[in-house]
């Protein structure tokens, strides 16, 4: 095969956010709670406050019990900071492996000020008292890193590295800094000099670790026990046990409160206080609760004055007191959920098919109306088949592959999987429908729906994706560290014979076509870093273009071609509409939820979020029609 290489025409992708917009609701995190802080009021008290979750998400919880929504990342988050103005919220995001980053936003404008990506976990995050420093704590020897917020750049406060720090207090001078290192130490710094003060030995392992008394005592939990010592002298002051112990004190606490479970559904708010400051009391139970329990526990909570605020396993929001009370109380949530999630969609022969949990529903934003079509369960996407039938399966699952009849509401069982499925689409060839089945990244099979045969055709590792073209090929997108060493292979499907195209780089993806030319997202990373191109490869003239280019590393993006309009979310913040006639492009603005997927029918454009909103848009315009969310009764909600 002869390939040539054309760069004719490169865009490159921005990644800033412009025309971006919250959503306000009582709607819980979609996921696990991970953080929680206050908003520190400079004068007076501020009853608002920060959570994050592991759906992505920062909400802003303000008094009147509404949620202002705003997605960061994809990953979860698991380290929140704000300012003491409120003004600035920073994040640790990761999915728990390679991705590590920190990011902190304008909450007034939702743009993103500062991003910085590291090898290593992160540990500890916080603002400097006077929010004049990020104290980043990592997971190296070489320990804490100090950002300067006016230019954001990094500087070196200290003479020596802190070495792994799980917590960081500044005075509030900012003259002084306090580190807590897991391997137990307290290791004080003078931030004018920089020099090392001094350090004292202390338990080692700590978790949950804060300071209070006026910073004279330091607490933390290990082995389901609470550990109190003389943050000066190092002397252990008590050892409570406690179960499953959530401490919610924070550095403005005289006493230290905590919250402890026992597993099934009861809580109890507990204190220990302060004597004189040379010790603290026996633990005093503040109040009992009944609240959510198991895989809906209580996972994290902070105390701010005399309001403390809890999340959950399951994204659920609760808010109570520290008022003494004799009699037992239930934890009442905060939040609500009266959105259902859209989880996939597909075009209709009119409007669009909606996919939930339970339901297939078709709508679109033109009629307003939303029709129910059929009951199904167990499924996750839905394709579009033919006139009266669509193909349901179920990412990430054995479970079956099924054709569904919406007229008859007959459900057949095309094929079982023998690995998870990862990838599923539907073609037509020469007249002739196949299904494209990618398993466990190590295997591709077609199913040919006129002889009801599946088919494995291609084996390896690393596969992402696959898709067949008119001259009867399938090509295969995959890792270039498999052999043959290319990120994409021809497969010639009598003969099964294996063909490398010389598309450089490290690994493709997220592919589409027209059936004749190629459309995917290819990954490079060389000495000068990582980059993300969108590219088309001709498969009739062995002609490679690079069409978008972004900057960083986008594992996630996805393309979808509808006749000359190639759409693709590279650089995860927006959806961008690419004119494969005219070159030009636009990106549209987004919604408080990332876009996840594209689907579009006629002229309407129609934008899945990750949240299971759609944001209703035109394939000639950047503006956002309108924000479309599912109540549970089956309406829509607009914003």
């Amino acid at each position: 095969m002869k390939k040539f290489l054309s760069l004719v025409f490169v865009a490159a992708v921005e990644v800033f956010l412009l025309s971006a917009q919250s959503h306000n609701s009582k709607q819980s995190h979609n996921d696990a709670v991970t953080a929680i802080c206050p908003v520190q009021a400079s004068s007076g008290f501020d009853q608002n406050f920060f959570s994050t979750g592991e759906d992505g998400f920062i909400i802003k919880w303000s008094q009147d019990g509404q949620g202002e929504h705003y997605q960061i990342c994809e990953v979860g988050i698991k380290l929140l900071a704000v300012s003491p103005d409120g003004n600035l919220v920073a994040a640790y995001e990761s999915d728990g492996g390679s991705v590590n980053k920190v990011s902190v936003w304008d909450w007034t404008t939702l743009t993103r000020k500062y991003q910085r990506k590291f090898s290593d976990s992160i540990t500890s995050l916080s603002f400097s008292s006077k929010g004049t420093y990020l104290i980043i704590g990592t997971a190296t020897m070489d320990g804490a890193l100090f950002v300067k917020t006016q230019g954001w750049q990094i500087v070196n406060k200290l003479k020596s590295k802190t070495s792994i720090v799980n917590y960081v207090n500044t005075s509030d001078t900012e003259k002084s800094v306090a580190f807590y290192s897991p391997t137990g130490s307290i290791s004080y710094y003078n931030l004018l000099t920089g020099v090392l003060k001094q350090k004292i030995k202390v338990m080692n392992g700590l978790e949950q670790v804060v300071m209070f008394n006026n910073n004279i005592f330091l607490a933390g939990v290990k082995d389901n026990y609470i550990h109190i010592v003389n943050a000066f002298q190092g002397t252990s002051v008590a050892s409570i046990p406690a179960s499953n112990p959530i401490i919610l004190s924070t550095t403005k606490d005289s006493n230290l409160y905590y919250l402890e479970y026992d597993g099934k559904n009861s809580y109890e708010l507990k204190m220990l206080e302060n004597q004189e400051n040379m010790k603290v009391s026996n633990p005093r139970i503040v109040k009992t609760y009944k609240g959510p329990r198991g895989s809906n526990a209580i996972s994290t909570g902070t105390k701010h004055g005399a309001s403390i605020y809890l999340g959950s396993k399951n994204g659920a929001m609760y808010m109570t007191d520290s008022d003494p009370s004799i009699t037992s109380q239930n934890l009442i949530e905060y939040t609500s959920n009266p959105y259902t999630k859209i989880l996939s969609m597909a075009p209709a022969p009119q409007n669009f098919y909606m996919l939930t949990e339970s339901t297939i529903y078709n709508s679109s934003y033109d009629s307003g109306e939303i029709k129910t079509l059929a009951n199904v369960s167990g499924f996750t996407n839905i394709e579009a088949y033919d006139s009266s039938s669509v193909v349901l399966w179920s990412k990430n699952t054995r479970n079956p592959v099924c054709l569904l009849n919406l007229q008859t509401k007959e459900q057949k069982a095309l094929f079982t999987p023998a690995n998870n499925i990862q990838i599923l689409r539907i073609q037509n060839i020469n007249g002739k429908n196949y299904i494209i089945d990618i398993e466990s990244s190590t295997s591709v099979n077609v199913f040919d729906m006129e002889k009801s045969q599946l088919k494995n055709v291609y084996s390896g590792l690393g596969i992402q994706d696959a898709v067949l073209v008119n001259n009867g090929n399938l090509y295969v997108a995959k890792s270039a560290s498999s052999n043959p060493q290319v990120p994409l292979v021809c497969i010639d499907l009598t003969t099964l014979e294996t063909v490398p195209i010389r598309l450089g780089g490290n690994v493709a993806y997220a592919l589409s076509t027209d059936g004749a030319i190629i459309y995917g997202i290819n990954l490079v990373s060389d000495e000068n870093g990582k980059t993300t191109f969108v590219f088309s490869y001709n498969t009739l003239t062995g002609t490679i273009t690079n069409i978008l280019k972004f900057s960083s590393e986008d594992s996630e993006a996805f393309t979808t071609l509808y006749g000359k309009q190639l759409f693709t979310n590279i650089g995860k913040n927006k959806v961008y509409c690419y004119d494969l006639s005219t070159k030009k492009r636009f990106a549209y603005n987004r919604s408080a939820s990332m876009p996840q997927t594209i689907c579009k029918n006629g002229n309407r454009v129609a934008i899945l979020n990750y949240d299971g909103s759609i944001s209703w848009a035109e394939p000639s315009s950047q503006n956002l029609t309108a924000d479309w969310y599912l109540t549970t009764d089956g309406q829509w909600f607009e914003y």
